[in-house]
């Protein structure tokens, strides 16, 4: 697969090209290929995001217990795999949460701070966390930023459904 030039970020894609592994069901895709649905259009998960969003909060809490012990005996090193894909599932339910799809990493400073719903100084925190990801304050800064994104789906899932 040719990695689009929007999405060829140093962070998560090395190369302009990637292999895909055999097929897997939403969301797992994820897990392998950063930003997986979003380039590839085929399903949209942003257009169903009261079943995508709690998904990618399941595949972050899976990464969190994964590598929150690595942190813990300082070989935040070894766990920065784990927190790139963490900082892409971040940017997809982001992003899925306003109804959009990821379309610019490269400049995603510009997209995420165009988005009408996000968490307090969104853009700073994340730029702290691309900088430093191995670090622990990165990891707990990510935590948080999933926690406040949680609140946030979760408070216009109850608005919703009162209108």
């Amino acid at each position: 697969m040719i990695v689009p030039k929007t999405f060829q970020h140093p962070l998560f894609f090395s190369i302009d090209s990637i292999n895909i592994p055999t097929f897997q069901p939403f969301p797992m895709m994820m897990k392998h290929v950063p930003f997986y649905y979003d380039m590839t259009q085929e399903e949209k998960p942003w257009q169903r995001k009261e079943q995508s969003l709690p998904a990618i909060f399941q595949l972050w809490e899976e990464e969190k217990r994964e590598f929150a012990p690595l942190f813990a005996t300082r070989q935040g090193n070894k766990a920065k795999d784990g927190m790139v894909r963490g900082i892409s599932y971040f940017l997809c339910a982001l992003h899925w949460l306003n109804e959009r799809a990821v379309s610019d990493v490269c400049h995603w400073e510009k997209e995420v701070g165009s988005l009408p719903l996000s968490p307090l100084n969104v853009v700073d925190r994340l730029s702290f966390i691309f900088a430093r990801p191995i670090l622990h304050h990165s990891f707990v800064q990510l935590d948080e930023l999933f926690t406040e994104l949680m609140k946030l789906f979760y408070k216009q899932m109850v608005q919703q459904k009162r209108d």
